[in-house]
């Protein structure tokens, strides 16, 4: 008797254990239909935090991509993306960006025609279109905001940002490995030059505005193995590219080489820039500063001309022999080893982002600097 009561309490047992077990087991899989999705969301999408502070949706794998930015639409195609459309200032010859749509400047994108392509994720300048973001985020695609400026290195300090948004690192890191392998080849070939300083201007003698360390020009200099001669950090200096310069402080420093951007560096299809007029022979007025004042007096016509987008007449642009003459008969720069000694380089315009390779920029570079190794 007592068996058999022993066994109807153990059989009860065993279907009560059998009874919660299923309970537990039914509730996990309830429990865990949410994680699934969670973890299905996290195959397409991934949160990244822009230069607005802001939290992003960005697909895993965006099929049509846009930059509104030269220089970060060269990225683009550097880590295998080509972009559904170009903005005007992008200039490099590349078969994959042939036919691509026009989305008119980098500071004024049209917003008609971005709506047109349909992008799935846009890649915006935070100086350029801070203002834009309604306008941009009304196309349905996500927008991520990039600050270059926020870069310790503005020459390949985007290019790992961009990656990240992305999705795509490791394309990121290969090529940037790429690049500092070219820089060191260069380095490694320019090692024999007498050149060591170096300076990167804009303007003329008396508003010159000098490269600084971090931007794209000054990074040039630094991948070169060349010390630019003007410093990283400046009382009241802000973040920008380029910083104020004098020439009594340039004298007093007398760098090796001087690079001198041409007007007009930063200008896209269709546009011009400053317009400048060369002297002719037995024209007096050979200083600089005269000259910046007839093209600060045309200034305004060569607004409108790239307002209506059409190209000013290129034979009142000044050239770049004639732009190299005016600082070699400037007597203050007459003073200068880097003039002496014949190195004062007007820079080839391509020489600016979104114009011309990274890898093909250093080598122009490494050229100019030191021909004689090439």
């Amino acid at each position: 008797m007592m068996y058999k009561v022993f066994c109807k309490r153990r059989i009860c047992g065993l279907l009560i254990a059998l009874l919660v077990l299923s309970l537990l087991t039914a509730c996990s899989t309830q429990q865990a239909e949410p994680v699934d999705d969670a973890q299905q969301n996290n195959d397409e999408f991934h949160i990244v935090k822009d230069a607005l502070d802001r939290e992003v949706q960005v697909p895993n794998n965006p099929e049509r991509v846009l930059a509104l930015n030269a220089s970060m639409t060269e990225t683009l195609f550097n880590l295998g993306v080509v972009p559904v459309g170009l903005v005007n200032e992008y200039m490099i010859q590349r078969p994959e960006a042939e036919g691509l749509p026009d989305i008119s400047l980098e500071n004024s994108p049209n917003i008609e025609i971005i709506n047109k392509l349909k992008p799935d994720l846009i890649i915006a300048h935070v100086r350029n279109h801070g203002q834009m973001l309604e306008s941009l985020e009304g196309t349905g695609a996500a927008v991520v905001y990039i600050d270059p400026s926020s870069a310790d290195d503005q020459l390949l300090g985007p290019v790992s940002t961009i990656g990240e948004v992305l999705n795509r690192q490791k394309e990121a890191d290969a090529y940037i490995k790429e690049v500092e392998e070219k820089a060191k080849t260069l380095r490694d070939k320019i090692k024999e030059s007498p050149v060591k300083t170096a300076l990167f201007i804009q303007g003329g003698s008396q508003n010159i505005s000098s490269a600084r360390s971090f931007c794209f020009w000054g990074r040039l200099l630094d991948y070169l193995g060349l010390e630019n001669i003007v410093p990283d950090e400046m009382a009241g200096s802000s973040k920008a590219g380029f910083m104020p310069f004098d020439i009594e402080t340039i004298i007093q420093k007398d760098p090796d080489i001087i690079f001198v951007l041409q007007p007009g560096f930063r200008s896209g299809k269709g546009q011009g820039g400053g317009k400048g007029q060369g002297n002719s022979e037995g024209q007096k007025g050979n200083n600089i500063q005269e000259e910046e004042s007839k093209q600060a007096a045309e200034s305004e016509e060569d607004s409108e001309k790239q307002k209506s987008n059409t190209t000013p007449d290129k034979k009142n642009k000044i050239k770049p022999d004639d732009l190299k003459a005016m600082y070699e008969k400037d007597p203050m720069w007459q003073k200068l080893s880097a003039v002496k000694n014949g190195r004062l380089i007007i820079v080839p315009e391509n020489i600016a982002p979104g114009k011309i390779k990274i890898i093909d920029a250093l080598d122009v570079m490494a050229r100019l600097t030191y021909p004689e190794a090439f």
